[in-house]
């Protein structure tokens, strides 16, 4: 989901250059609540039976030295809700402000606010926010209070409306039918667990197709972030743990559509510029990994196993 429509539980398009973090001062604005944000994390669900169930979210471990070679664009994992994606915002900006002559020109978080995607318009920023977010704790202490209040406030108002609407179901029901009507959930606690930051250079072309993948997935999707290694070159796949399908990623073309006539699309005939195309992947299937791009050295692309290259000695920027 991207993080500029946070509070909107909708599909989500592209993550856009955020003009917000042109250089100048920080500008005022009103803290939206982060609905999505607050929902607890998998930990606290009731409905699974087990730890083993509940700790679900993906836990990376904290390296200093980096798999991938220095990009504009960073991965940074352990996050965990609750969160406010302003807030994150605003932390990214202030981190920019501070470290000199660069920007973060987009900035992506997944729904279930596990994880972000944040491009610096160059790579000696990207290398600051690295070392200033590397083995962190988001948010800070003062973040943490507010968050726990609205999520307090939030309860207290469902609770109250659940309330309501049962009583008001008592009154119309048979004595028979309130047997089978459960009470409404008290207010939960609030229930989270910070962890230390990960964060790792991945490839810039692969940020729009990754985003699209987890927008446009499933919405209780576990995506995860692996490297490896294959002919002296470091690969960055994006993994689907779980899940029957991964949408099929179409790139926009570039430039004005062709003009009628000169054997392009017209009208209705013209082909929508991403498709969402159903790949199976049953839930006992092995993960599926993707990749924005391949290599255009003759290749054929494989949607199973297609890799985000990095060679091991490249100093070329990405």
């Amino acid at each position: 989901m991207s993080d500029i429509e946070y509070d909107r539980d909708e599909e989500m398009r592209e993550p856009e250059p955020y003009p917000q973090y042109q250089r100048g001062g920080l500008p005022s604005v009103p803290r939206k609540i982060d609905h999505i944000g607050l929902e607890l994390p998998d930990i606290a669900n009731p409905r699974y039976e087990s730890m083993e169930e509940q700790d679900r979210d993906v836990r990376y471990e904290v390296k200093e030295e980096s798999d991938f070679h220095v990009s504009r664009a960073l991965f940074i994992g352990n996050l965990r809700r609750p969160i406010n994606a302003g807030y994150f915002q605003t932390h990214l900006r202030e981190l920019a402000r501070k470290g000199g002559n660069f920007r973060v020109e987009r900035a992506w978080l997944s729904r279930p606010r596990t994880h972000a995607i944040v491009l610096a318009s160059d790579e000696e920023g990207a290398t600051y926010l690295r070392s200033k977010l590397l083995d962190s704790v988001f948010p800070n202490e003062e973040e943490e209070a507010r968050l726990k209040q609205e999520f307090q406030t939030k309860e207290a108002e469902r609770y109250e409306t659940d309330l309501k609407n049962y009583e008001q179901d008592l009154k119309r029901l048979t004595e028979e039918e309130k047997r089978n009507v459960k009470p409404p959930l008290e207010p939960r606690e609030y229930v989270t667990e910070r962890l230390p930051l990960y964060v790792e250079y991945i490839p810039v072309k692969a940020i729009n197709q990754w985003t699209f993948e987890e927008d446009r997935g499933p919405k209780d999707g576990k995506w995860k972030l692996e490297f490896e290694k294959r002919d002296n070159e470091t690969i960055a796949s994006h993994t689907l743990l779980n899940g029957d399908y991964i949408p099929r990623y179409v790139p926009q073309r570039r430039g004005p559509p062709p003009p009628r006539g000169y054997g392009g699309y017209s009208g209705r005939d013209r082909p929508p510029r991403r498709t969402d195309s159903y790949v199976p992947n049953g839930a006992a299937a092995p993960p599926r990994r993707t990749d924005s791009y391949v290599p255009s050295r003759g290749r054929h692309r494989d949607r199973s196993r297609s890799p985000s290259r990095s060679p091991s000695r490249s100093p070329r920027r990405y």
